[in-house]
């Protein structure tokens, strides 16, 4: 027997071996199972005190229980009155906050809101509305404004803004105040002066803290004030645009035309509309899933509260009612506009119904 081999293959089975172990130690899989952490990370200690009185430095830190990061920090960080060369950084559990030097004003709360941009290091679970507070005087202001959004169209309200603005402003460049809904789209301004405010609500589609008029849906209301009760202030969000459907073609017209001629009567169904009252015109489409469409105008001086528009004998399948109010009357669905105070024309929750063929259907339509 050669020795020398049989201990050569001795050590490397030896090394092997090692080898294994270590790569086995090495390699942790993640633990499974558990409940998720939805907690967001907690203050332990902050510089200045919330409500501090005459402080007048020019840095300040918040120090949470676990590591922190910061997602769009820059954009989210708002103060008021506004602070010259105002920078913020993330170290570990620390959030750390610097201003120029500067002689702040007298007999003034100052804040410093972040928004939801502060959240932990593994889940990034944010903490909704942070903010620093202080005065440089003998109190701190001390009123609020309770906002509630109502979305006209289904929206994450996490995804909102909500900005208090100076009253009578044109031109929206930055907020006084700024928040963030609740998942109930609700939001409550603390720490408020004497004051009245328009408020604005808009949703921040690329991030960079302001608000682009033509690219982004927003509400507002505008003339509210802050005060000592609970109140809250209801502000429309304009969420949703109407787009008018595209017209069918001759040749396509024709088509259907025919087809409703020379079908038999018992592969049809009879259709007609109840229209419910209205103090203003609406402009309406049905949409068969075939494209087949039609449309009517509405006008508000009719003769009865409740009429009936018999459509004879139409294709069976799924129709869809959609359309809108033209409330100033320019044969045009409007868009809001903050400039001119002006809410959109209030657009028709969209109805979808089916009728069968050799059926009546008396379908009811909803103006609201």
């Amino acid at each position: 027997m050669n020795w020398s081999i049989l201990f050569s293959m001795k050590r490397y089975y030896s090394f092997l071996a090692l080898f294994l172990l270590l790569v086995g130690c090495a390699v942790q899989s993640k633990p499974q199972g558990g409940p998720r952490d939805e907690t967001p990370p907690i203050i332990l200690s902050q510089s200045p005190r919330p409500g501090e009185l005459h402080f007048n430095g020019h840095e300040a830190s918040i120090v949470f229980n676990e590591y922190i990061q910061a997602k769009n920090l820059r954009s989210a960080m708002v103060a008021t009155p506004e602070l010259e060369g105002l920078q913020a950084t993330v170290k570990g559990k620390r959030l750390s906050i610097t201003w120029d030097e500067q002689e702040l004003r007298a007999q003034t709360t100052y804040r410093i809101s972040f928004g939801d941009a502060i959240g932990d290091l593994n889940e990034n679970n944010p903490y909704p509305n942070l903010e620093m507070v202080w005065s440089t005087g003998d109190y701190v202001d001390s009123l609020r404004l309770n906002v509630r959004v109502v979305p006209q169209s289904k929206v994450p309200f996490e995804s909102l803004k909500v900005w208090l603005v100076a009253s009578n402003t044109d031109t929206v460049q930055a907020p006084a105040f700024s928040a963030t809904p609740s998942k109930d789209g609700i939001v409550t301004f603390n720490y408020l002066p004497t004051d009245s405010f328009d408020i604005l609500v808009f949703e921040d589609l690329n991030f960079d803290g302001t608000w682009a008029p033509e690219s982004e849906t927003f509400g507002f209301l505008k003339g509210a004030a802050s005060s000592s009760d609970s109140m809250a202030y209801t502000v429309p969000f304009f969420n949703a645009f109407f787009e008018t459907p595209e017209e069918n073609s001759t040749a396509f017209m024709d088509s259907i035309a025919t087809l409703l001629d020379t079908a038999k009567s018992e592969n049809l169904g009879r259709l007609t509309l109840i229209i419910p009252p209205a103090n203003t015109t609406v402009f309406a489409w049905l949409t068969h899933e075939s494209g087949y469409l039609q449309s009517f105008v509405y006008p508000s001086f009719r003769e009865s509260d409740t009429s009936y528009i018999d459509l004879g004998m139409q294709l069976p399948g799924k129709y869809t009612f959609s359309g809108f109010t033209d409330t100033n009357g320019d044969f045009l669905w409007t868009p809001a506009s903050w400039y001119e105070g002006k809410a959109n024309d209030p657009i028709l929750e969209e109805q979808t119904f089916e009728l069968k063929a050799n059926w009546d259907l008396e379908q009811p339509l909803n103006f609201k």
